[in-house]
């Protein structure tokens, strides 16, 4: 994404969303990829995506290739600079005036000003007004359109009234309490009205009415209205084709599963603001590590991300090769962790958690499973954000401790078959316990490990794969023991609410290991209020502590990214996602 030439100061409400994805063929092979050097000029970057981003349509889309995409052809009011990682204005002027907004519904409010920049402009010349701001809230309320994330996200948004004298400025009332209003208000891309919504099918209905909307809260013809928007927006005129933005490219090519080709606005209006970027940029999609392996050794190739490790040490280590690439391990806002079942009759105990964590052999899993490119992560924050606890140590690996905790809690082998048992209410239990796991070879292989380290110590452990959605729902039904997942932090303020406060267990929220602690909950609210810097820090640490003592799941490492860059050209690399930013890229200066 491009970014601004002036750094602007931070500010502390900023958003930390965080995902909860599994652990992780065909694409062309490399005598296949007819037309693949195409272009392959000096202000060409040819990019090397894993997997077919499907659509570009940044409400519909759930594929983060997809959103890298997007990026370059929308634009947002505010949005994290990828290098300060600070929250910068784009499509805004400034950042926005704020202060105490009306009683809504009971409810007090914060307002965030906004003044869209005079210059910014659709690609047709049209100037980008609040109309278009608002078009794109009511296409996310829009109960027809399958947009379930973005409403969640915007519902602490509660209001927006435009300027009546300045079409470009208007003011969004949020929750007041919500720790990340500014980034409900500004952090989405926004969509120009009338060429998504080209027969104003949704200029009759008011925000406030999807706001509240409920079945049967609309007549037939408003009904009718949305869902006919809906039947036009998602479909693949505006998923492939039509894909219009204020950012400075443009979609030329879209051919599913092969490539996508983005061209820079000629006389684009953030030109004099913003950073430029390659005349064109070819996003190659290819799955096969092997294939992408051979294009960067070809050259046709520029760059190309998630390289196994094995990969990634084989090019650095060539001679021939390094002299023409450059090499990124940029980190990545994310923690590789088990999650665990509290009120699983074995798991719901604090003993078996705690030993569960000491038979997990972090070195191992960062030297061979990771290859080198992770760090510990110990508590539920990430260990590069400034709200870590750094007091708290990684669970040390240790089967004599793992043993003591379990004969603590009453699991012996009393029958002499290797598997430890115990008698309960229900009558004699073995310990055993299934994994969960997709088919990522991560996963994988964090659950081979914690079997074979099973079999040492008495635990039966059963490797169950399927696909990750059918995993997922076992987890919010509550039917499940413990699986290996990734917990995604954005780039600001940690909300540990959702992931960790007992009024979001699954299936109302994301709290997936049913956690509970009321002394937990409350310094979680309490952060949500907390203005001053250095009381939310101690916030933090505390909660940290509490989650840390209580085991309710097993937090293993940080990983990093690994990108290999042409050497011609000069990328920043950044912890903001996906590590890399092609549409900043520049030529590197050649001395003859």
């Amino acid at each position: 994404m491009i970014f601004t030439r002036i750094l602007q100061t931070s500010i502390l409400f900023v958003l930390t969303l965080a995902l909860i994805v599994p652990l992780q063929s065909c694409g062309p092979e490399a005598g296949e990829r007819e037309g693949i050097s195409e272009g392959a000029t000096p202000e060409t970057v040819r990019v090397r995506i894993p997997a077919d981003p499907t659509r570009l349509n940044p409400m519909l889309s759930r594929s983060g290739y997809a959103s890298q995409i997007e990026n370059n052809i929308f634009m947002y009011l505010l949005d994290h600079d990828p290098q300060t990682l600070e929250f910068v204005p784009m499509l805004a002027k400034d950042h926005p005036e704020v202060e105490d907004g009306e009683i809504i519904d009971g409810n007090k409010t914060r307002a965030f000003t906004f003044e869209i920049r005079e210059v910014a402009e659709w690609p047709d010349g049209r100037p980008v007004v609040a109309d278009d701001y608002i078009f794109t809230l009511k296409a996310a309320l829009n109960p027809k359109v399958p947009a379930s994330s973005w409403r969640g996200f915007l519902q602490h948004l509660r209001r927006v009234e435009v300027d009546p004298n300045n079409k470009r400025k208007f003011t969004v009332m949020v929750d007041a309490d919500y720790l990340h209003g500014i980034e409900v208000a500004a952090g989405f891309p926004i969509y120009p009205k009338h060429i998504y919504d080209p027969r104003g099918l949704m200029r009759h209905l008011e925000l406030e009415q999807l706001f509240n909307y409920e079945e049967g809260s609309l007549d037939d013809r408003e009904e009718n209205a949305l869902a006919s928007f809906a039947e036009l927006f998602t479909s693949a005129t505006y998923s492939s084709e039509m894909v219009k933005g204020a950012g400075p490219y443009r979609l030329v090519n879209f051919e599913s599963g092969q490539r996508i080709t983005l061209e820079r606005k000629e006389d684009w209006w953030g030109e004099e603001i913003f950073r430029p970027g390659p005349l064109r940029i070819h996003y190659l999609i290819i799955p096969d590590q092997a294939v992408t392996l051979s294009g960067l050794k070809d050259g046709s190739i520029d760059i190309a991300s998630e390289l196994p490790p094995r990969y990634f040490r084989e090019l650095k280590n060539d001679d021939n090769f390094a002299d023409r690439f450059d090499f990124h391990t940029p980190p990545l806002f994310q923690i590789y962790y088990f999650v665990l079942n509290n009120q699983d009759p074995i798991l719901r105990n604090r003993k078996v958690r705690r030993a569960l964590a000491h038979m997990t052999d972090l070195d191992f899993v960062i030297d061979e499973i990771m290859g080198g490119f992770a760090i510990p992560a110990p508590t539920v924050v990430h260990p590069n954000k400034e709200e870590f606890n750094s007091s708290l140590k990684p669970i040390k690996y240790s089967i004599s401790k793992a043993d003591s905790l379990l004969t603590l809690a009453g699991w012996t082998d009393s029958d002499g078959d290797g598997i430890r048992d115990k008698d309960t209410d229900s009558g004699p239990m073995d310990l055993q316990l299934t994994i969960d796991v997709s088919s990522g070879e991560i996963g994988q292989n964090l659950a081979l490990l914690m079997r074979e380290t099973g079999e040492r110590i008495g635990v039966d452990f059963n490797i169950r794969t399927r696909e990750f959605r059918l995993i997922r729902e076992d987890m919010m039904n509550r039917e499940y023991q413990m699986t290996p997942l990734v917990l995604r932090q954005s780039l600001s303020l940690p909300d540990l609410k959702q992931n960790w406060h007992t009024d979001s267990r699954a299936p109302a929220g994301n709290n997936l290991s049913l956690y509970s602690n009321p002394v937990a909950d409350s310094l979680m609210t309490r952060i949500r209020m907390e203005e001053n810097p250095e009381a939310l820090k101690s916030l933090y640490r505390e909660v940290q502590e509490i989650i840390f003592e209580d085991q309710p799941v097993i937090m293993l490492v940080a990983p990093t990214e690994r990108v290999v860059v042409n050497s011609r050209l000069q990328l920043i690399t950044s912890a903001k996602r996906p590590g890399y930013f092609e549409g900043m890229a520049q030529l590197r200066e050649v001395e003859f």
